[in-house]
C-alpha cells in the first residue's frame, strides 16, 4: 500500500509504537502488530496486554511512565501531517491499542 509518508518516517512511527510496548510494559507482555486496508486508508496498529493507563491523562510531557511522550507525539504529527489520524484506546488484549491511519495514494497498492 502506498501512503503519503516517506518510508523512513513510516518506519520511525512503527518503531516508536513497538518501542513503547517494551518501554512501558513488563518483560514478556504479549503484544500484536498489524496493518490493514480500510477503504481509502491504511491502518497500522500496535496492541498490548499491559496494565494500560488513563487515556484521558496522556499528554506530551506527562506520560506518567517516566517518559516525555515525545515518541507518540511524533507518530501523531506524522499521521495528521499526512492527512490521517492517530488514536489510542483500550486493547482487546487488555492494555492499550495505538492506531495510525494514513490515506492511500492514488492507485493505493504497489
Amino acid at each position: 500500500m502506498r501512503v503519503p509518508v516517506a518510508e523512513s518516517a513510516l518506519e520511525a512511527v512503527v518503531d516508536v509504537l513497538i518501542e513503547n510496548v517494551f518501554a512501558h510494559t513488563p518483560d514478556g507482555t504479549r503484544f500484536a502488530v498489524g496493518f490493514e486496508r480500510r477503504g481509502g486508508d491504511m491502518r497500522v496498529w500496535v496492541s498490548d496486554a499491559g496494565a494500560g493507563f488513563d487515556l484521558d491523562a496522556l499528554e506530551r510531557g506527562a506520560s506518567g511512565a517516566g517518559s516525555t511522550g515525545l515518541g507518540l507525539d511524533i507518530a501523531r504529527s506524522t499521521a495528521v501531517g499526512a492527512g490521517g489520524s492517530f488514536s489510542m484506546e483500550e486493547s482487546a488484549l487488555g492494555g492499550v491499542e495505538v492506531s495510525v491511519v494514513l490515506p492511500l495514494l492514488a492507485g493505493g497498492e504497489t
